[in-house]
């Protein structure tokens, strides 16, 4: 499904069917699928109006603003943790499982992003991944760019 077509084309669909067209005409000509073209018609009859229909809404968010909340204070006491082990800890603590790809959504929905902390000479054991927390600088939470992608 590629998406709605404009209120212009709509129009033009329904135009040619006024001037007597048929439905196999007006698809090809505007290169609509036969059931797009009987679909528009019928609406325009139902409703007198060509306007495409509003958007149906959609699953709600599964970590609210408590959820957050609780996930912020989970990443402050164990920075280090991965996004299963946070997913893990919330769901002992709200008693609503979540998956650790929904932690990472909500964490950068949050603006929080997680740094890798390398191994240096001297400094941190090598071996377990170290993950800091850190607010990004020009990363607003919710913002085009991700987190790992692109320079």
């Amino acid at each position: 499904m590629s998406g709605t077509h404009s209120l212009d084309l709509r129009e033009r669909v329904i135009e040619a069917w006024r001037q007597g067209k048929g439905k196999s005409v007006i698809a090809r000509r505007f290169m609509l699928g036969y059931a797009t073209v009987r679909r528009y018609i019928a609406r325009f009859e139902a409703s007198e109006s060509v306007h495409a229909r509003p958007h149906g809404g959609g699953a709600p968010r599964k970590v609210d603003a408590t959820g957050e909340a609780l996930l912020r204070q989970l990443v402050n006491e164990h920075p280090d943790a991965t996004d299963e082990e946070l997913a893990r800890q919330y769901s002992q603590r709200a008693e609503d499982s979540i998956s650790h790809a929904t932690v990472n959504r909500v964490l950068h929905r949050m603006g929080l992003t997680r740094k890798n902390v390398t191994a240096r000479r001297g400094g941190r054991q090598r071996g377990r991944r170290n993950a800091d927390l850190e607010v990004r600088a020009g990363h607003a939470p919710g913002g085009g760019r991700r987190a790992g992608r692109g320079g």
